[in-house]
């Protein structure tokens, strides 16, 4: 396997089977700052809510988990993505750009964990665990749902 966008393509796939799997509202190439020089794309943006919350509580004290997919050194070095906002901040690629990002120290700070699928390609395991304790979100719940569900509108009306 070689080809960065199956790469890419494969490690998606097994983002999009972890969210669904985990119960959370899930969007890929969620935009933030937009219309701005600041404009970012992240690859997968989850959300789930706070159990045994109510309303805005639920919301506010919910769990967001962002993903950035790089198929390879030359992708994680492009400039591109590696924005992390969540409370979950989750860097996903093979296992070995994960040894040498962390043989290089070139782990972004923010990265709580780094996945890599496991040997049959069929699910992500947590390779390399920094999780720290407490809710270190940058950005208010309210702007990460409302960057997803315009992410969502826009592929609707591609329909």
């Amino acid at each position: 396997m070689s080809k960065r966008p199956d790469i890419t393509a494969r490690l998606s796939h097994l983002v999009e089977k972890r969210l669904t799997t985990q119960g959370m509202y899930w969007s890929p190439e969620v935009n933030f700052d937009m219309d701005t020089e600041d404009n970012r794309r992240v690859d997968f943006v989850g959300f789930k809510p706070k159990k045994y919350a109510d309303g805005a509580i639920a919301v506010e004290l919910g769990q967001f988990d962002f993903y950035e997919v790089k198929s390879c050194m030359a992708d994680f070095t492009s400039g591109h993505g590696l924005s992390f906002y969540g409370d979950n901040n989750f860097l996903v690629c093979q296992w070995e750009l994960a040894q040498q990002l962390l043989e290089e120290r070139l782990i972004p700070q923010r990265v709580d964990g780094i996945l890599c699928p496991d040997k049959n390609w069929s699910r992500l395991t947590l390779k390399i665990d920094r999780t720290t304790v407490g809710l270190k979100r940058t950005r208010p719940a309210a702007e990460i749902l409302w960057a997803i569900v315009q992410t969502r509108g826009k592929e609707a009306s591609h329909e």
